[in-house]
């Protein structure tokens, strides 16, 4: 089943589209990585979702039901933006007034167990304004936490964490994905960290639609090679180029596509009197894959 199904969605301001036949499917259980340049339709698209916008056409299902229907609409916890707190109000009272909105019982218990989740149990006393825009984003999380919701959306969550912030978040919502059952809809630039815990991606360009896939799919497109740099690079791509289909000379190295040992391609090169300086075995990730397909669509 799909927790989210989007089927022909529009949406425009003012004549100008932002969401055009937008038919997005979102496995249950799943991490699904939303990736668009900013102005793609990424949070219209999330805030359709979560019913704070009105398509102008097209239907949108969560758990094949109406997105509209309050049981359904119950069981969703989302971070679009900001965090959405009062300023001079401690990071507890804001969860609390949450808990409360949402109709959370047991809301001391609740409240602590999100903070521990995004490991800020120590800043429940501090006035939201005081926060860092790191810890403010934690609290958004904690905040979309609360009531132990089955549906999960996120916009940009881990926009202005340190790293340690990261690897936080990034741990609370895959635990929450495997352990808990929760679907997880991120939207995020931070391409690197999206691909440790995303199993499906959806790519949004211009409000429409152009690519998606499970993680698996996009690992089976995204080739591994032999990244190498040597003495004389110049004389070594000329070299590697009479053996292997292709070579890609690149800002970090030389680029060996389909071949799968570095020893093979050191040993070739110390045959021609070329040294081998690095060598090493690479994969093309997320982020230049997605440059990749926004190149191939006319950048």
């Amino acid at each position: 089943m799909y927790a989210i199904e989007t089927d022909s969605l529009k949406k425009s301001f003012h004549g100008i589209t932002a969401v055009e036949n937008l038919s997005l499917h979102v496995p249950e259980g799943s991490v699904y990585g939303f990736i668009g340049e900013n102005g793609s339709g990424k949070s219209t698209t999330e805030k359709l979702i979560c019913g704070l916008l009105v398509p102008q056409a097209g239907e949108i299902r969560l758990y094949g039901k109406s997105h509209e229907d309050p049981d359904v609409r119950s069981g969703i916890g989302a971070l679009i933006e900001n965090p959405a707190c009062f300023p001079n109000s401690t990071v507890y009272q804001n969860l609390m007034l949450q808990a409360l909105n949402i109709g959370v019982k047991n809301p001391h218990e609740e409240i602590a167990r999100v903070l521990r989740l995004v490991s800020m149990a120590g800043a429940a006393g501090r006035k939201f304004k005081e926060c860092s825009l790191g810890m403010k984003q934690r609290i958004g999380v904690a905040q979309a936490l609360l009531g132990r919701p089955k549906l999960l959306i996120l916009d940009e969550p881990i926009n202005g964490l340190d790293a340690d912030g990261m690897r936080i978040v990034r741990e609370t919502l895959t635990e929450q994905a495997k352990q808990e059952g929760v679907t997880v809809l991120i939207s995020s630039h931070i391409l690197g960290e999206l691909a440790k815990i995303a199993t499906h991606y959806g790519i949004i360009r211009n409000g429409a639609l152009i690519r998606e896939m499970p993680a698996s799919s996009m690992s089976d497109e995204c080739r591994d090679f032999v990244l190498v740099n040597t003495s004389d690079n110049a004389k070594a791509i000329f070299m590697l180029r009479t053996k292997y289909k292709e070579v890609e000379d690149s800002d970090s190295g030389i680029r060996v596509y389909d071949e799968e040992e570095s020893s093979n391609v050191t040993g070739f090169l110390y045959q021609h009197g070329i040294a081998v300086k690095e060598i090493v075995f690479n994969k093309v990730g997320l982020e230049e894959y997605y440059l990749k397909v926004m190149s191939k669509i006319g950048a």
